[in-house]
């Protein structure tokens, strides 16, 4: 494979990866616009959302395993032409249930590349530039988990709501066509594949059962509890599953090494951290500091754009400099970032908070790439396909947690400080935001102080 080809194949694995997650988001700003166009109520609309992200979670580690027999690329091209399919079905908007079924699809394509690509990226780069390759594939999935509801917003200013799918049409054909004239021709599979069917079913159970969990947290306190011990129910199966199976989803003694376990570990606290950023930035800056759409748009820019140019920087140092020392200098500035989100007051806005977004950029890019790179390098080439299923799995689960720890914590502190149940932030006293806020970032920062306890014990430094 020539080294063009190399860089246009990881151009195109990363711009996939962007439409799959921008996909997860982007429908939520197109709800009432769907809702109305379905003639379904809002409620139901949210089956869009739900469907999609649990077919993702459900589904990784199984095409995970899959890839790992039949072929990393074949799998990613499979997924590909689905997804795109997927999409077509969805955009037609003839009724709900055919958009389900187009979103079922798209989530089972989306789970089929993103099971993959770290691992073919690991397969197709040398080892001197992995760290380079995987920041620049960073640079995408940054973009991807930010850039949703504004390109939404876009689209619904002069498009209908059928153009956030069929916009995926296009690109999906290019990156099909990339694939297949560029990515290396997979080999017949050895033996017939072995699927973990049991494995499967428990884990979609999981996925599902807490997508509900966190879904009814704050206003449905029986179904929240009946989701949480269904969770975990599926959880312990999955586990004693797994255990058992002759080829399980998940091999558990890939736990075994540090630099895989601790690295996962590390990072699955950072993905939770986030997404606080994520959740509270918004309202800090429109309701507390009272700051205009249009400016607030741009301030929330800051991150992706510095992400641009830290990713690739961020990955020449994790292939210059110890990976373990690098991800050190990135959860350190996480923290910091953290902890001056803890003390932000409303004072000399938004240029603080503005710095901060600059530093958590740097910092997640920092941490973020060498943590890739060694959770990818430190397993058996004949595992990458688990162990990048395990990471982007790891990533789902970042994300959805993190966004209900972000608002049980910031809407439970709320309700304290009003002597009141607290569940928006409309007419609440702006030190009370402000509290609670801190509280929150609080909690987020415990977390990444964790993650850096993890990277930094001894027996990760000499694994």
């Amino acid at each position: 494979m020539t080294v063009t080809h190399r860089w246009l194949a990881l151009s195109t694995l990363g711009l996939f990866f962007f439409m799959v997650i921008v996909d997860g988001s982007i429908v939520t700003i197109a709800v009432p616009a769907m809702a109305a166009g379905l003639h379904v109520p809002t409620s139901q609309i949210n089956l869009v959302i739900a469907i999609y992200l649990v077919g993702i979670s459900g589904l990784l580690l199984t095409f995970g395993q899959l890839g790992d027999q039949l072929g990393r690329i074949r799998l990613f091209k499979w997924g590909t032409l689905l997804f795109t399919i997927g999409s077509a079905l969805a955009s037609l908007g003839i009724s709900l249930p055919l958009v389900l079924g187009g979103r079922l699809v798209q989530a089972i394509g989306a789970s089929m590349t993103m099971a993959n690509s770290y691992a073919i990226v690991t397969d197709i780069f040398p080892m001197a530039f992995l760290g380079r390759a995987l920041g620049v594939e960073s640079i995408f999935i940054s973009l991807g988990a930010l850039a949703g509801p504004g390109l939404g917003g876009l689209i619904l200013a002069y498009l209908s709501w059928h153009a956030i799918f069929w916009i995926n049409i296009p690109l999906g054909l290019f990156c099909l066509i990339v694939a297949w004239r560029v990515f290396p021709a997979s080999s017949a599979p050895a033996q017939t594949p072995t699927i973990d069917w049991p494995g499967t079913l428990w884990l979609i159970t999981a996925a599902a059962s807490f997508y509900v969990f966190t879904s009814t947290l704050l206003t449905q306190a029986v179904i929240t509890l009946l989701s949480l011990g269904l969770f975990t129910v599926a959880l312990v199966q999955f586990s004693q599953v797994e255990r058992r199976a002759v080829k399980p989803l998940l091999d558990f003694a890939i736990f075994r090494h540090p630099l895989f376990s601790r690295s996962l570990l590390a990072s699955f606290m950072s993905f939770i951290a986030a997404y606080f950023f994520t959740l509270l930035a918004p309202i800090y800056l429109q309701v507390v500091l009272h700051t205009s759409s249009q400016l607030t748009g741009l301030i929330l820019m800051i991150a992706p754009a510095i992400a641009l140019v830290a990713n690739p920087i961020a990955g020449w140092l994790t292939d210059r400099y110890p990976q373990v020392r690098v991800m050190q200098w990135g959860m350190v500035l996480l923290v910091l970032a953290e902890i001056g989100l803890v003390l932000s007051n409303g004072q000399h806005e938004p240029w603080v908070l503005g710095s901060l977004s600059i530093l958590i950029s740097i910092g997640t890019a920092v941490f973020s790439t060498p943590s890739n790179t060694l959770t990818m390098s430190s397993v058996p080439a004949e595992q990458r396909g688990m162990a990048g299923a395990t990471n982007s799995l790891t990533r789902e689960f970042g994300m959805v947690l993190g966004t209900t720890l972000a608002t049980t914590t910031y809407y439970g502190s709320l309700s304290v400080l009003a002597g009141r149940a607290a569940l928006t932030v409309t007419g609440q006293v702006p030190q009370h935001l402000l509290h609670a806020q801190s509280v929150a970032y609080l909690a987020a920062t415990i977390l990444l102080v964790i993650g850096l306890w993890l990277i930094r014990s001894r027996k990760v430094m000499t694994a």
